[in-house]
């Protein structure tokens, strides 16, 4: 609905283009979805109580919702597509009475239409869903209730946590302010048992404590009143909130007490709770668990608190809970069983409530291996049998409508598959998922909502980056489960996967992860997708039919689907309302024309496909915001015609002069990964030439969206580059110089003969810079010293010696990089004539908080390598911070020998 109620608004605008009855059809349809639209969310938002038959008028209305989109669209790009302004009469003129027949078809379409919404209408009078909406089903008894009377000596692996939790909430006893510990983790992870054991622990110590659950829906007086009768005060039962909050401060306020607040689901919640909760100065203490970071932050805000994240159980704890809760002894296991068992523990991922419930699953069991394999292949119902998924669905109904949807989109992606952020963010995009926030672009609103998943413990992050954001994401197995689970009972994605699939009537996205499935299969359940709007193929070698005929299809991907060729794009302008196309198969080499035709299409991706030269109507594409090609793609000229391009990689192969001095017409591109021509390329006489507009544009780009910059370049810039990237890019937030993506490619690279010291005081220079990666050819041949006021706000430093060379000396002066976080390092310890050694200096760096070196042993003693990585951990002892330091050894068997290892071996022997 967020996507279709806005054209029908935008089509209503142009009344001059439509037949009156389609224009009557079409506000008819608006007024009967807008307010369809109302209820829907309203039941969005009580979906855990829905009835079947609730169930059934929604699922109803979202397909019909999806019909009506696709006539409207279909409509659109009949009215936009004959463009017969340039025509001669004749044509005029037939183009006219098709466009007048168009038009009457499309009202006999829309009048179908009408009538499909009339009947769903009148069905919810009929029902009066509205009234029963918010009082559907029965109470459930919650789920997380048994945590609550476990017996201790049956818990694994929950001592040290809760010990740790325990020191921290008795460190600086003396003091007498408030404290507050707030435990955060996934469904499933026992924060309701850890806080329970904390609980019984140290509640001797104080006046008085209680255990308060609060929930997703909490009733506050009610909440309040339970904590009352828990701490042994009188409760009135006709109080209302601000009465017993009264009351609990005055009871509280000379006490020394103990208050777990578990299961909290909002911040609003939460100061409801806390409002009742003086801070007398009494050394009392709170515990608090939630799934959401953001609401355990608010926990911690306004008092001494601190965020206790939860872990997964290790994995022999795993092993001993498994084995205990189905043998009652951890030695019990028979031999011919450890393997399937092994496989049973690894799939629950340390999620003791998981573990528990599989293993309840074999209790009484004989033990025979068929039985167990049984059990591991079908853990994912296991889980619901057993009541996990309750768990589980606790979160899920308390997402909002939208994330709920962006949440179901994810079972489109395999199983472990990591799932880029840019790749989830701009296909939630293309299906129409993110609606328009004032004063943001849709890409920072996506952006919200991938960090509300995260912050929900829906999903969990990869590679956080230097700016806090998760590089990429992964779904849990159980979540997956999960969400695979709900698509299929509303027909929001379809499978085919291994050697089953299973369809509905009409199949929206498709996600095809087998090649055991067969053309006869294939044939039949795309046979049911001419109003596909996703299709996604992973590693798939044959695609099964001609994909022409699906005109309403928004994503299409191709993940290493090596056997597919060209053909199977020949017609892309059939689809014309594609915002998203990504191709990974080497078959495919070349792009037809007619892609200048998508006009709604926002990504193109062929970095891994075996085209080779982009044809000049790619300048048509206006949406484009992002383009990523291989750096031996031949781009045209026309790439300045891209005014919506955000993103733009690996721009390698171009015409030298015209394509830089296309990019300055790129005002809206913030991310360049280009790679600068060598000299013997351009002659002398365009060298020059080219410097001088490469300055022009960057300058030009810096004054516009230009933060990230990935750049490769040669030695003709030496020099040049660091007084234009100073010069001309001053906002710049990130920058990567490197070689080794386009080493085949150059002669000459800019750090051939290692970073100088002049060059790194450029680079330091740039006020805004978060961000730098510098790759070299050679090691330095000098100390290299960063002084104060030297990459002021930079939070990340990546140095990289690849190919020649050893030794690096870097010193940190008093005020150097005062923000800096992350430090890492790839150091060959190669043996060469430079006096140059190993020396760090980095105890002035007051921010830093992981240092990991990588040591390239290729060509170095064992000797010269151990003094490269104990010139590290001496940095590391003497800084006051004691950041965390990782060290790892590279090519460790291509050390070479020195004398002290021939002697120890003539020794031995």
């Amino acid at each position: 609905m967020s996507s279709l109620l806005p054209k029908l608004s935008a089509l209503i605008e142009e009344e001059s283009k439509l037949l009156k009855g389609v224009k009557d059809g079409i506000n008819f349809l608006k007024d009967e979805l807008s307010s369809m639209n109302t209820l829907l969310v309203k039941l969005a938002n009580n979906e855990e109580r829905l009835d079947e038959q609730v169930k059934d008028w929604r699922n109803k209305v979202r397909e019909l919702s999806y019909d009506v989109e696709d006539c409207i669209d279909l409509f659109m790009h009949k009215l936009e597509s004959d463009g017969y302004d340039k025509a001669d009469l004749v044509k005029k003129t037939t183009s006219k009475i098709k466009k007048l027949w168009s038009r009457h078809k499309i009202g006999k379409l829309i009048n179908k239409l009408k009538a499909r919404v009339q009947e769903e209408s009148d069905r919810r009078w009929r029902y009066k869903f509205d009234e029963s909406a918010v009082n559907l089903g029965k109470v459930q008894i919650d789920p997380r209730l048994p945590a609550l009377f476990v017996e201790a000596e049956r818990l694994v692996g929950i001592d040290g946590p809760r010990e740790k939790i325990v020191e921290w909430l008795k460190k600086d006893d003396s003091e007498p302010q408030l404290k507050v510990v707030s435990i955060v983790g996934f469904g499933g992870l026992d924060k309701t048992t850890l806080a329970n054991q904390v609980h019984h622990k140290i509640k001797g110590q104080f006046d008085c404590s209680t255990f308060v659950p609060v929930s997703r829906n909490p009733n506050i007086a009610k909440i309040l009143t339970d904590m009352l009768k828990e701490l042994g005060s009188s409760v009135d039962t006709s109080d209302d909130e601000r009465q017993l909050i009264y009351k609990l401060r005055a009871f509280l306020h000379d006490k020394r007490y103990l208050i777990i607040v578990d299961d909290i689901w909002s911040t609003k919640a939460w100061e409801f709770v806390k409002s009742a909760l003086p801070e007398n100065n009494s050394c009392s203490r709170i515990i608090t668990t939630t799934r959401d970071t953001n609401v355990a932050t608010s926990c911690c805000y306004t008092v001494a608190g601190h965020v206790h994240n939860i872990q997964p159980l290790s994995e022999q704890d795993s092993r001993e809970l498994f084995l205990k809760r189905v043998f009652r002894d951890v030695s019990a296991c028979p031999p011919y069983l450890e393997e399937v068992s092994c496989g049973i523990i690894r799939k629950c991922h340390g999620l003791p409530l998981a573990i528990i419930s599989v293993a309840s699953l074999l209790v009484g069991k004989p033990n025979i291996v068929e039985q167990w394999e049984e059990v591991y292949n079908s853990i994912g119902s296991a889980f619901t049998q057993q009541g996990m998924t309750d768990i589980l669905l606790l979160s899920y109904y308390d997402l909002p409508h939208y994330l709920k949807t962006c949440l179901l989109y994810l079972s489109m992606f395999p199983e472990d598959y990591r799932i880029e952020r840019e790749v989830l963010i701009w296909r939630w995009i293309a299906e129409g998922f993110i609606s328009e926030v004032k004063g943001l672009t849709l890409d920072q609103v996506a952006e919200n909502y991938f960090n509300d998943l995260v912050n929900r413990s829906m999903i969990q992050p990869i590679d956080i980056q230097y700016d806090g954001r998760a590089s990429a994401c992964r779904v849990h197995d159980m979540i997956l489960d999960l969400i695979v689970s709900l698509s299929k009972e509303e027909n929001f994605t379809t499978l085919m996967e291994r050697e089953g699939y299973n369809c509905s009537n009409k199949i929206r996205r498709l996600s095809v992860q087998s090649n055991c499935l067969g053309n006869k299969a294939m044939q039949e359940i795309m046979g049911k997708c001419s109003q596909l709007r996703s299709l996604n193929y992973y590693g798939v070698q044959d695609v099964g039919t001609d994909l022409q005929t699906l005109h309403c299809l928004r994503v299409l991907v191709f993940e290493n689907c090596h056997g597919i060729g060209t053909q199977h794009i020949k017609h892309l302008e059939s689809f014309f309302r594609l915002a998203y196309l990504s191709i990974s198969s080497d078959g495919i080499t070349e792009l037809p024309e007619q892609i200048g035709d998508l006009k709604y299409l926002q990504t193109l991706d062929i970095r891994r496909s075996g085209i080779k030269k982009l044809p000049p109507t790619i300048g048509r594409l206006q949406n484009l915001a992002r383009l990523l090609v291989g750096n031996d793609v031949e781009l045209p000229n026309e790439i300045g015609d891209l005014q919506a391009l955000q993103e733009l990689s690996d721009a390698g192969k171009y015409d030298s002069i015209k394509f830089v001095q296309q990019l300055r017409r790129l005002t809206r591109l913030s991310v360049p990964r280009i790679m600068l021509h060598e000299s013997n390329k351009l002659g002398d006489h365009n060298t020059e030439m080219y410097k001088e507009t490469l300055k022009s544009s960057l300058a030009m780009m810096g004054k516009h969206a230009l933060q990230t910059l990935h750049i490769g370049c040669n030695g003709f810039l030496r020099g040049k580059l660091m007084d234009i990237l100073c010069c001309t890019v001053p906002s710049l937030r990130k920058l990567v110089i490197s070689q080794s993506r386009w080493r085949v490619l150059l002669i000459s690279l800019i750090f051939r003969y290692g970073i100088k010291q002049e060059e790194l005081l450029i680079l330091g220079g740039i006020p805004s810079l978060l961000f730098i990666k510098l790759n070299s050819q050679h090691a330095p041949e000098e100390r290299l010293i960063i002084s104060s006021q030297q990459f002021r706000c930079l939070k990340e430093f990546e140095f990289g010696n690849y190919y020649h060379g050893g030794g690096l000396e870097m010193l940190c002066l008093q005020g150097a990089m005062p923000d800096l976080r992350r430090l890492r390092f790839y150091i060959r310890a190669e043996e060469t004539g430079s006096k140059i050694g190993f020396e760090f200096g980095f105890e002035h760096l007051a921010s830093l908080q992981q240092h990991s070196v990588t040591v390239d042993c290729r060509g170095a003693t064992r000797k010269r390598v151990e003094a490269a990585e104990a010139a590290m951990r001496d940095a590391a002892s003497i800084h006051p911070g004691r950041p965390a330091l990782e060290i790892s050894r590279r090519w460790e068997r291509d050390m070479i020998k020195d004398k002290d290892d021939h002697e120890e071996i003539v020794q031995v022997e």
